[in-house]
């Protein structure tokens, strides 16, 4: 447990760790089988079903090791006449050189029930050249990225779910039968088989050299315009860009749209469906509304926040008639509910070397079940979820923006957030000009889903920011008061 805790895949959310079992673990071959692939069962507080992560095993010697001790270890190990350590076999050099080699070349590993397998999906197979640099990435959420010099990228899942897993199934139609052009190709999958259905281990993808996340190349794009002094305005360099991200985008939803058999075949959206979506909505402002009321009774917000927070809890009314005024005025006219994105923002899409973007990492909101991870919606909950990303990129640069007066960063923040909007919103609806069904026939009525959407978003940002940085709750009460607007 000691082990588990502190990892950024094992996660907080997850609760504390009550208890751990090794359902299983696989010997691999390679280096005369120091290595294993484990399956651990974690119990957590307030959670009745255990939840199942991979890990990669390794054991050395303490000789072998030397002064290079490895920082995540499950163990000490002795025999007769030996002691070493057993850990985490992604901060082994020869185990990563091994997995390289096995994801070019496929493979089935194991015995009796359960296997640990490799399947290659590319034309050719993939070769890491000795001489290439086999690296752990450093960006670990509910993954580990082991990156293959330019070959590839391999993603371990840790957390485990039997089933189909969105990020696979999604980037396998995507490259593979929509042709999609802007997500980087599926090369292979890795798969725990017990002869039932099988779990998904992890994914290699095709790996963009010189890429950047899409919200650090906007924050750098945007930088001068936030430091530019108050009497002269610098232009908003990154609006060409948002409007090219917002054509991929609708591009992504409509190849998205053209999937068939029950997983992936867009469906109409009856009243029912909106209501369901209406109700979500509605749940999340009382959430969020209640969290904000305790934490102003226990006077747990910044001061200069509280006359704002106070207001928005007395306006709680209010929203629930705007998401009631949006339900009655989309009936019958809602477009398609189809696969998406599911955790869209400007950190899952890359700027590429070749200036295109690519949008990765289909796996959703890993909070969320598989099975809510899996459902069709409209297309128009990633929009929603990208405008508030690019909320949150200009408050964030609005911060850093110490040498300007706080009237004049508060014009630049509300101008390049609105602005970059506009030039996103003209890219992604420029398709609507030609024959498509995936959104409401009327126009006001796109806009209306958006805005529902929208509402739930940002009353699901203020929720987190409550409990994780109440510093930050100030941009999601911006953006629920400009809901009223």
């Amino acid at each position: 447990m000691a082990f588990l805790a502190p990892k950024r895949w094992f996660g907080a959310k997850a609760g504390k760790p009550t208890s751990v079992r090794v359902r299983d673990a696989i010997r691999l071959p390679w280096e005369s089988g120091r290595f294993a692939i484990a399956r651990l069962d974690v119990a957590t507080e307030g959670s009745s079903e255990p939840k199942t992560y991979q890990v990669p095993l390794c054991v050395r010697s303490v000789d072998e090791i030397g002064d290079k001790a490895p920082k995540s270890v499950l163990a000490r190990v002795a025999t007769d006449d030996d002691e070493g350590l057993l850990f985490d076999a992604v901060e082994d050099g020869a185990f990563l050189r091994a997995l390289a080699d096995a994801v070019g070349r496929g493979g089935s590993y194991g015995t009796g029930k359960s296997r640990w397998v490799i399947e290659t999906f590319s034309a050719a197979p993939l070769i890491v050249p000795p001489s290439v640099e086999i690296r752990v990435g450093s960006a670990e959420q509910s993954n580990t990225s082991v990156i293959l010099g330019e070959q590839g990228i391999l993603k371990l899942f840790r957390k485990l779910e039997q089933g189909e897993n969105p990020d696979v199934e999604l980037t396998r139609f995507l490259t593979i039968e929509a042709e999609f052009p802007y997500t980087p190709s599926l090369l292979g999958v890795v798969r725990f088989e017990d002869g039932g259905t099988p779990t998904v281990g992890g994914m290699l993808q095709e790996f963009l050299p010189k890429s950047a996340d899409a919200w650090s190349y906007a924050l750098d794009c945007a930088r001068p315009y936030f430091k530019a002094p108050k009497e002269r305005d610098a232009p908003n360099t990154f609006l060409p860009d948002a409007e090219q991200l917002g054509v991929v985008t609708r591009a992504l939803h409509e190849a998205l749209a053209t999937g068939t058999g029950a997983d992936l075949a867009p469906e109409l959206v009856d009243a029912s469906r909106v209501d369901q979506w209406a109700g979500r909505a509605r749940q999340w402002v009382r959430d969020g509304l209640a969290l904000l009321d305790r934490q102003l009774q226990a006077h747990k917000l910044p001061k200069e926040r509280a006359p704002e927070a106070e207001a928005l809890v007395r306006r709680a009314d209010r929203y629930y008639g705007l998401i009631e005024e949006i339900v009655n005025s989309i009936r019958g006219d809602a477009g398609l509910a189809i696969r998406i994105h599911g955790d869209y923002h400007l950190g899952q899409v890359l700027r590429t070397a070749r200036d295109d973007f690519m949008i990765i990492d289909f796996e959703g909101e890993p909070a969320r079940a598989l099975a809510e991870r899996r459902e069709k919606t409209s297309p128009l909950r990633d929009v929603a979820g990208m405008l508030r990303s690019f909320a949150y990129a200009a408050a964030t640069l609005g911060m850093e923006a110490k040498s300007l007066d706080l009237g004049t960063r508060e014009l630049r923040v509300g101008r390049w957030e609105r602005d970059t909007r506009e030039a996103f919103m003209r890219g992604y609806l420029e398709q609507t000009k030609r024959e498509s069904r995936i959104l409401p026939a009327d126009p006001a009525h796109t806009r209306a889903l958006l805005r529902l959407f929208e509402t739930e978003k940002a009353f699901y940002e203020l929720a987190y920011e409550l409990n994780n940085r109440p510093d930050w709750t100030w941009i999601p009460m911006r953006g629920i008061a400009k809901l009223l607007a």
